[in-house]
């Protein structure tokens, strides 16, 4: 008897964390900031649930890498930081960025900079703004790229 009884609680107990956690699910799904996707927007120009929900997305992913960066920038700066292996795959990731093989010199990174930016300079597409945006962005990449290695290069001596 004592034997059906816990076995009932702990029965009920997981039928109420079940019924808690589809409670919190759908209420995740139906917040009124995911709604208004469904919703008709007129000042919208591009009013299909597709481009909307692309745009939250894309917002969604900024949103992130924004926080991993803010995340690893902060590690770096902690005492005791030392190059891991995910400052090598960095470095690895940089060399691709300015078109080098890994291990070339500082000499060779500050050529490839700038080789790239004459050739992507965003002042190069100022009349295309869908050109002048991804301009923008690759130098920003190829920027980061350029600090990132010299300044490793530099620590290695």
């Amino acid at each position: 008897m004592l034997e059906s009884i816990q076995a009932m609680s702990v029965t009920k107990r997981l039928f109420d964390v079940a019924r808690a956690n589809l409670t919190d699910f759908r209420r995740a799904l139906w917040r009124d900031d995911l709604r208004e996707l469904l919703e008709d927007d007129p000042t919208d120009l591009d009013g299909s649930v597709g481009a909307r929900v692309g745009r939250r997305a894309r917002a969604v992913r900024d949103a992130a890498e924004e926080a991993w960066e803010r995340a690893y920038q902060e590690a770096k700066r902690r005492p005791g930081y030392t190059a891991t292996l995910a400052e090598e795959v960095e470095c690895r990731r940089w060399y691709r960025v300015l078109e080098l093989e890994p291990g070339a010199s500082v000499a060779d990174v500050k050529h490839a900079y700038r080789r790239l930016l004459r050739k992507y300079h965003p002042d190069r597409h100022a009349r295309d703004p869908e050109k002048f945006a991804a301009a923008t962005e690759l130098m920003r990449r190829i920027t980061e790229a350029h600090d990132g290695l010299v300044d490793y290069l530099e620590r290695r001596g």
